[in-house]
């Protein structure tokens, strides 16, 4: 390698040590424009462009070297990128269940992918993007890190960092302004060994994003009534969805006898950390009906509620949810909603609780529950996926609001997993 051709690669390799692989890689091409007998440099290239995920094109590069340059690192590339064709099905997969809300199961085929540095940027920010869903905002972090320290332009990857700093990951004090990043990746962890760990497989139906727009264009219309303009007030579509709830499922199966005040029992149940016996003692007693004596034990047990309780229901939803159980989903949900106003999961909560309307086939409460979500966390951790739901729900019923949806998510999130044919047809529609 003469000096000229020396220090060109080596501005290369600057380029991509600062995170800027395209322009290191067309420093690699400029040089190749005068000779092909660089073996360094072919080699170089045919790693940037496996790093981008352009694996036909790295072996092709570095076919060139070996036969032109008989170049045995080469040999060994082209050698170990055989076992990476597997991982180009791997990461599609993993995308797909990413859009399912697959986490765990998306998490382990792009953990699978990470094996290699096959497609590092893409893969590394499918796992950011898992945890971030997870609520674990740190390890979200270590991965974003890793792919923008590859390609510093990647989009999604600054989108994800951006929602990061928003939420104080990349602040000095580790901790995120509203002390929930700590306490909700704790939470997590519980999960994740409740549920048999984060790398086992799901036993979830694998059912496509196909299957999922087939339901959705299949199932019934939804009723004109939630569509009409009341429906539309915030304070229409909150008594709706109150009275919705309060008809549901879970209303039949529990005991509503206890309608007034038991200080006693209540006294026994705080004591004996029972949050669910806690939630039926409080849910059908008004504040206002309390008398001055007994104030302190129920403020104590709406605290209680509010600190451990929603946590708990929370967690058992998304347990019942990653089991297909929707219907007891549902009831968990509905529990930490009762108090979560004010919670640092409050967002996922609203989520999750419109996610498992949609998949019970209930779609005029998931479609109010969506709107929910959106109108107070319109750049939130789901809004992605919020958007995608609202863009399909409103398909057949109010084509004007389904393609408004979709022109936010493409316009909002140019980089989403999300935008595909189905939802370009809708903004074409």
């Amino acid at each position: 390698m003469n000096k000229k051709v020396k220090k060109a690669y080596d501005k290369a390799m600057d380029y991509y040590e600062k995170g800027k692989i395209n322009r290191a890689l067309e420093i690699c091409e400029e040089i190749l424009l005068e000779g092909l007998d660089n073996p360094e440099v072919l080699n170089f290239k045919g790693l940037l462009l496996y790093q981008k995920g352009n694996l036909s094109e790295a072996i092709t590069v570095w076919t060139m070297n070996k036969e032109l340059n008989n170049d045995d690192t080469a040999r060994n590339y082209i050698k170990d990128a055989i076992t990476d064709e597997k991982r180009i099905d791997l990461y599609r997969q993993g995308e797909q269940a990413l859009k399912q809300l697959k986490v765990d199961k998306a998490l382990e085929l792009f953990k699978s992918c990470a094996e290699s540095d096959f497609n590092a940027i893409k893969v590394n920010t499918g796992m950011a993007m898992c945890y971030q869903k997870k609520g674990d905002f740190y390890r979200a972090k270590e991965y974003v890190d890793k792919a923008l320290g590859i390609d510093k332009n990647a989009i999604t990857a600054n989108i994800i960092e951006k929602e990061l700093r928003e939420n104080g990951v990349y602040s000095e004090s580790k901790k995120s302004p509203k002390g929930f990043l700590i306490g909700i990746t704790s939470l997590f962890v519980i999960l994740a060994i409740t549920a048999g760990g984060y790398l086992i497989v799901s036993k979830l139906k694998n059912k496509n994003l196909a299957n999922n727009i087939k339901d959705i264009k299949s199932n019934e219309v939804i009723e004109d009534n939630v569509m009409s303009d009341k429906s539309k007030d915030p304070e229409v579509q909150e008594k709706a969805e109150v009275n919705l709830d309060t008809t549901s499922k879970e209303a039949t199966k529990q005991d509503d006898e206890d309608t007034n005040f038991n200080k006693q029992k209540l006294t026994a149940l705080i004591q004996s950390n029972d949050l669910d016996g806690v939630y039926e003692q409080l849910k059908n007693v008004k504040e206002e009906s309390i008398s001055n004596e007994d104030l302190a034990i129920y403020k104590q047990a709406i605290k209680l509620m509010k600190n451990e309780g929603i946590s708990k229901f929370y967690e058992n939803g998304l347990s019942y949810f990653n089991q297909n159980n929707y219907a007891d989903a549902r009831t968990s949900f509905n529990k930490a909603y009762t108090y979560c106003e004010g919670s640092s999961i409050k967002e996922h909560i609203l989520f999750y609780r419109a996610s498992t309307s949609l998949k019970e086939s209930n779609k005029q409460i998931a479609l109010i529950q969506y709107e929910e979500y959106y109108n107070q966390y319109p750049k939130g951790v789901y809004a992605q996926e919020t958007l995608y739901e609202l863009a399909l729900l409103y398909k057949t019923v109010d084509k004007e609001k389904s393609k408004a949806y979709a022109n936010t998510l493409i316009n909002n999130f140019p980089g989403s997993i999300y935008i595909n044919d189905n939802l370009v047809s809708i903004v074409r529609s």
